[in-house]
């Protein structure tokens, strides 16, 4: 491997030996940004809090430029406007002045090993403690409902959520790999999955970052901003209700998605009296049939042959 170390460059104003943070978030992209989950939250952190750049990754050495091509403008006889990939940590303060770091990008194609070691390398140089996740997957979730966020691991004891998925093998991520190669060096590692309404998955999803943020503040104690979110999530619901209110095909399937949260979240918190059945309980599929789903979409990711779904504008903030 060569010398993961000379992945990272400084800014040359940045005095590394002054820098340090006991969180980390990350929020590279993986197989897919749903809702634009990441890129909000991207947003969210970068464009309300106080931060500054620490460095970036040679993107270079670690993007397969042809097959993820970064965008750039072609104005009547002449380019301009090249926007390069950016792989990029960032020194960010919360709303109580508390420091953290936010690592975001889009996901490295090539070296996998070399980048996950110098993640490991900048994580012990600036004593980071906790190390947080953020992805997002399509999944079959109402939008009237709460988005879910569950949660993994680098070790099972760090997860407070109950299961949704049970064990399968699926193409890996570079965050996978991350996860366990911080694992081994002994650095914990969570990971907040967001489940988004996969019929809205292309699309801004804002109650998605809400909860993502949320969850990020029940993790890690920072104070985080979630300015806008809920206006622009009442609004997307609005809009959302309007177009599912006009098909009947739609309303049916938002209904039935909606019966499948109800039982799956009744199946995790029991509620009603012994000998009590919710209405029409018996036609609705059970918290296993629900992760049988989870695992046909992930297990389907990254087959042999597909597209790349993850895009720059979906990744970087």
């Amino acid at each position: 491997m060569l010398d993961p170390t000379t992945l990272f460059a400084w800014e040359p104003h940045v005095d590394q030996r002054a820098v340090h943070a006991d969180t980390m978030i990350v929020t590279l992209g993986s197989y897919t940004d749903a809702g634009h989950t990441q890129r909000q939250t991207d947003e969210q952190l970068l464009q309300h809090l106080p931060n500054r750049l620490l460095g970036t990754f040679d993107a270079d050495q670690l993007m397969d430029y042809a097959a993820r091509r970064p965008s750039i403008t072609f104005d009547k006889n002449h380019f301009s406007d090249y926007a390069p990939h950016r792989i990029a940590l960032h020194l960010v303060s919360d709303t109580d002045g508390r420091d953290f770091l936010l690592l975001n990008g889009p996901e490295p194609s090539l070296q996998w090993e070399r980048m996950a070691a110098a993640v490991n390398h900048l994580v012990d140089q600036l004593d980071v403690q906790h190390t947080v996740l953020v992805q997002t997957m399509p999944a079959p979730a109402p939008h009237t409902r709460p988005v879910v966020v569950t949660q993994y691991a680098s070790d099972p004891a760090l997860v407070s959520t109950e299961p949704v998925l049970g064990t399968f093998t699926l193409s890996a991520s570079f965050t996978g790999v991350l996860t366990l190669r911080l694992g081994e060096a002994g650095h914990p590692v969570l990971g907040l999955l967001a489940h988004v309404p996969h019929y809205i998955a292309d699309n801004d999803f804002p109650p998605a970052a809400a909860a993502v943020l949320q969850a990020l503040q029940d993790a890690t104690s920072l104070r985080l901003p979630a300015d806008g979110l809920d206006l622009a999530s009442a609004l997307v619901r609005q809009q959302i209700d309007a177009q599912v209110t006009q098909s009947e095909e739609l309303t049916a399937m938002v209904e039935a998605m909606e019966h499948q949260f109800d039982a799956f979240t009744e199946k995790l918190n029991p509620a009603p009296p012994a000998g009590q059945e919710l209405p029409g309980a018996h036609e609705i599929p059970t918290a296993e049939e629900i992760g049988a789903k989870f695992e046909d979409f992930l297990a389907g990711l990254g087959e042999p042959g597909d597209d790349d779904p993850t895009s720059e504008d979906d990744t970087a903030g």
